[in-house]
């Protein structure tokens, strides 16, 4: 018999056992030698061609056999192999019949010699790749659309790191900091208790920024950013408006309540409706576990990256943490810890909760991704246009309002001497505000025990555009809610300023005998209506504190140009000014040309001479019959350590000046904490200052210059002093930060602050 009826009678018995198994596995997949590459799932055998069929492996050679062994073997090999085939053909199908044993030509392709050409293999498909930001414009149609985290931090990473462009960012943030920024040395310096904050020196580690290599332009914001944070001054920061077009919020805020004289994380809220919330309530669960990190210290942890708002870490916490508070109405603020504006680093967040002596529960929570005030939909369709209209300066005809939410036009003063900071708030309110507050269910549930009302144990006097007025139920102790110092004075209209009077009044003749401000985050303001709060009280005292600001080459040649103006109309014209010597306003410049030397942080810089703003209100002194009462000792003073900047300047004069008590509440437990924060003078972003020294024409080097990105830096331009002899700054003078008493927060006054206010009217 022919070798080709050996070879059919071989496949004949591979088909038929191939129908008799049981389980067939793929011939394809069987027939893959040990060391052959796979494309697309199959081989890549470039010593073959591609065969139609599975070709059996070439045998092994051996020895020849002689003609004579070869025919003997053959024709006993072929006696078995016919006799065997027989009966198999009889039961395989149509096709195993045409591998008979005869001489017809085998369906099977005949074996070839190996072709020496490699196997042309089919190209893979392409599939075309999605741009991130072409997803993340789909999903924005809308202020309440749902974003994705994927899509949010595709499109963020996706813009690509250009050294050229970073160069022009660090000259606009190193000449206005290197110019203007009034803390630049002192933040060099080491701190001391109860601050905790690092050493920065920030000209050195903006060089720094030049020889590092980024992955985007995305990370390359970021570092930058949280490096002007991590000086701690809530006056102070960098931050990209394109890196800020969506929030992040978890369902399950928290806060740190001390409970049996134990400090732990726990849940403040918990909106069951979200995705990973279970049924049943959280609400005052411990959290044990956080990313599987230890729950006090994965919020301290973030918080001291990311809140900026105080040198004082447990301020820090408190920022990070769901807080009670009034501003136009009573809302509760979810902290930063559960809502913030930088890309998580999961899409979800883990949790290892205790609801009282039950087992404990680990919970999987994603983030709900809402876009920010700051996106633009419609406006982009991927990752080159959101570049073009997100990120680039100036601004996209798009937008017809993205800033007015920094100015105010009643707060901008046109009375002579009334200077505002509450023009251009300060990063530390800004960031505050941008996290709203929590939506909570009809009835303002907040407990689990039901839905109290935030205030149930005082009355409602009054409220107006600053301040809300109680008295305390059966008591002769009334409360000023005080949220802001955004007070308007115009000559033509006094009426915030007169308000805040028909208050205290009402509380007056109401017999309130003691009355405690209640201060609790707030952000700040005009340094006029600080001023005029601190002589309403206390008529015979200065109501100011005493400034200066850096003299340096641009600010002396910049003040010598101001100087000859018609009027007052920069931040370097010393008639804008009140000298400490002569208690007079400027009439030359002196003020900048003849500064004092200080050494601070290792290095002498020169500063302006002291001074202050001017102030005056025709309504003031109040008439004989219409004084207040309250002394002194019938004050307090209450807050969470976030009273900053204009706010400062009204607590730390009645504390420091008139022995008013100061409470904190919150915090780390067992440790001191700041009643107040960032009180530096007054807050200028690089466009006012950029536009200031342009207006004067000055053509120094390394003038401010504006920033090639929609966002902004922003930075203290004054620093006050605790007093007229002192030469540390208050924002470093560590010695009054800390409030009379530290009371720890606990799950009720969390929520209730007239429970605060009832403990404090018993301790003095």
């Amino acid at each position: 018999m022919k070798f080709t009826s050996i070879l059919s009678l071989t496949v004949a018995l591979c088909v038929a056992a191939v129908h008799a198994a049981p389980n067939p596995v793929p011939v394809a997949a069987a027939a893959i030698p040990s060391n052959a590459v796979v494309i697309n799932g199959a081989p890549n055998d470039k010593a073959k061609k591609k065969p139609t069929t599975t070709t059996p492996a070439k045998p092994k050679k051996s020895k020849t056999p002689s003609k004579k062994e070869k025919s003997k073997s053959t024709k006993k090999v072929t006696k078995k192999v016919t006799k065997k085939a027989t009966k198999t053909t009889k039961e395989a199908s149509t096709t195993t019949k045409k591998a008979s044993t005869t001489t017809k030509k085998p369906t099977t392709t005949p074996v070839k010699k190996p072709s020496t050409t490699t196997t042309p293999v089919k190209p893979t498909p392409v599939v075309p790749k999605v741009d991130p930001c072409s997803t993340l414009a789909s999903q924005g149609k809308s202020s309440d659309s749902i974003l994705t985290w994927e899509a949010v931090r595709g499109c963020y990473q996706a813009q690509a790191y250009d050294p050229a462009h970073a160069a022009k960012i660090l000259t606009s943030v190193e000449n206005l900091v290197g110019n203007v920024y009034v803390f630049l040395d002192q933040a060099k310096a080491p701190s001391k208790a109860p601050f905790r904050t690092p050493q920065v020196d920030i000209m050195a580690e903006l060089k720094k920024f030049r020889t590092r290599k980024f992955k985007s332009d995305y990370e390359f914001n970021m570092a930058l950013t949280y490096m002007t944070f991590s000086v701690n001054d809530g006056h102070f920061a960098y931050r990209n408006d394109c890196y800020k077009t969506a929030t992040f919020t978890q369902p399950i805020s928290l806060y740190a309540p001390v409970v049996d004289g134990v400090q732990n994380i726990r849940v403040f809220y918990a909106d069951e409706a979200q995705k990973g919330v279970p049924k049943g309530g959280l609400t005052d669960c411990v959290v044990s576990t956080i990313d599987g990190v230890p729950a006090l210290k994965a919020v301290q942890d973030f918080t001291d990256r990311t809140s900026a708002i105080s040198k004082d870490p447990g301020v820090r916490l408190n920022d990070a943490l769901a807080s009670t508070s009034w501003y136009n109405e009573w809302m509760v603020s979810p902290g930063g810890f559960s809502k913030r504006w930088e890309v998580p680093a999961k899409a979800t967040m883990e949790y290892t909760i205790q609801c009282g002596a039950a087992a404990p529960q680990k919970l999987t929570v994603p983030w709900i991704v809402q876009p920010s005030d700051a996106f633009l939909p419609h406006t982009f369709k991927d990752t080159k246009t959101y570049w073009n209209v997100q990120c680039l300066a100036p601004l996209s005809p798009y937008d017809n309002s993205r800033k007015n939410n920094d100015v105010d036009p009643r707060r901008s003063n046109d009375a002579p001497g009334h200077r505002t900071n509450g023009l251009i708030e300060a990063p530390g309110t800004k960031i505050f505000r941008e996290r709203g507050s929590i939506r909570l269910p009809s009835g303002g549930r907040n407990g689990r025990n039901g839905a109290p009302a935030i205030i149930s144990k005082a009355k409602e006097v009054l409220l107006t555009a600053t301040t809300a007025f109680y008295q305390i139920n059966k008591s002769n102790t009334c409360v000023a809610v005080i949220a802001s110092e955004e007070a308007a004075y115009f000559k033509f209209d006094p009426s915030d300023y007169l308000e805040f009077i028909a208050g205290l009044e009402k509380l007056r003749d109401g017999g309130c005998k003691k009355l405690i401000l209640d201060m609790t985050n707030n952000g700040g303001g005009s340094v006029d209506f600080a001023y005029f709060i601190n002589l309403l009280f206390f008529p015979k005292a200065k109501p100011y504190f005493v400034e200066d600001l850096r003299s340096n080459n641009l600010a002396q040649a910049a003040a010598k140009i101001a100087i000859k103006q018609s009027r007052v109309q920069s931040v370097f014209d010393a008639r804008g000014y009140v000298s400490m010597a002569t208690n007079k306003v400027y009439t030359d410049h002196s003020m900048f040309t003849k500064g004092v030397n200080y050494k601070r942080g290792g290095t002498t810089s020169t500063y302006t001479q002291k001074n202050y703003f001017e102030y005056g209100w025709s309504f003031l002194p109040l008439a004989a019959n219409r004084t207040l009462p309250w002394a002194a000792k019938d004050m307090a003073i209450v807050t969470n350590g976030f009273c900053g900047s204009a706010c400062t300047m009204i607590a730390t004069r009645f504390n420091i000046e008139h022995k008013v008590r100061t409470y904190a509440i919150g915090g780390i437990q067992k440790t001191p904490l700041s009643y107040f924060t960032f009180p530096g003078g007054f807050v200028m972003d690089n466009d006012a200052i950029f536009k200031d020294v342009q207006t004067l024409g000055y053509k120094g080097t390394n003038n401010p210059t504006k920033l090639p990105v929609q966002g902004w830096t922003r930075v203290a331009v004054g620093e006050i002093y605790a007093t007229e002899k002192s030469t540390i700054p208050l924002e470093y003078d560590t010695q009054y930060f800390a409030a009379n008493v530290h009371l720890d927060q606990d799950p009720i006054s969390a929520r209730n602050p007239d429970n605060v206010w009832i403990k404090i009217a018993a301790d003095f």
